[in-house]
C-alpha cells in the first residue's frame, strides 16, 4: 500500500508542476474602495462590487476598473511576474514541472496582491480619467499581444523579456 502511494506521488510529480500544485493557476486578489459599493470590472467584465475578492488567471496581465456613480473611475493594471517557484523547479531538476507551470501560468505572481482605492467625487476637472483608462487599456493590450507572439513562437524569450520591460516602463512607470 505504501509503495503504491509513493508510486502515485512520483508519477504525479512527473506530470505536474510545483507551482501548479502549490499555488494554482489563479490568484485571489482582495479589492476594496472608499466608499464601498463600487463596481469592479476586469478586462471589461463585471466581477463584483467592493468589497470583493477577484480570481485572476496568473498567466495573463489584467486591467482592473473600479467605478461608482458620482466618483472618478480608477483604472489600474494587474501585472504578472515570475514567481520563486520557477527556480525551485529548475534547481530540483524539474524541467517537466517547469514546463507545466509555464504552460498553465502557475509560475507567475500577480501584482498588486491587494487593491484598495479611495474614490474622488467627480468634478468638472476630471476629463483626464478617460485618458488614463485608455492608456492602461492600451498597455495591457500590448502586453497580451506580446504574450500571444511568445506563445506562437514568433518571439524569442529574450525578445519577449526586453519588449515586455519597454511596455511596462512606457505605460506603467
Amino acid at each position: 500500500m505504501m509503495f503504491r502511494a509513493m508510486g502515485l506521488f512520483f508519477a504525479l510529480s512527473l506530470v505536474s508542476g510545483c507551482a501548479t500544485v502549490v499555488k494554482g493557476t489563479t490568484q485571489a486578489i482582495p479589492v476594496n474602495s472608499d466608499p464601498t459599493g463600487a463596481e469592479v470590472l476586469v478586462n471589461n467584465n463585471m466581477l463584483g462590487i467592493t468589497p470583493t475578492e477577484i480570481k485572476l488567471k496568473r498567466k495573463n496581465d489584467h486591467q482592473v476598473i473600479i467605478r461608482k456613480e458620482g466618483y472618478s473611475t480608477v483604472t489600474m493594471p494587474v501585472l504578472k511576474s515570475v514567481g520563486g517557484a520557477v527556480w525551485g523547479n529548475v534547481l530540483a531538476g524539474g524541467i517537466i514541472g517547469w514546463g507545466v507551470d509555464a504552460t498553465s501560468g502557475a509560475q507567475y505572481n500577480l501584482s498588486p496582491e491587494t487593491i484598495f482605492v479611495t474614490l474622488r467625487p467627480v468634478t468638472n476637472a476630471d476629463s483626464s480619467d478617460n485618458e488614463e483608462q485608455d492608456e492602461t487599456a492600451e498597455g495591457v493590450a500590448r502586453l497580451r499581444t506580446l504574450d500571444e507572439a511568445l506563445e506562437s513562437g514568433t518571439l524569442s524569450e529574450e525578445e519577449y523579456g526586453k519588449a515586455r520591460q519597454r511596455i511596462i516602463q512606457e505605460y506603467f512607470p
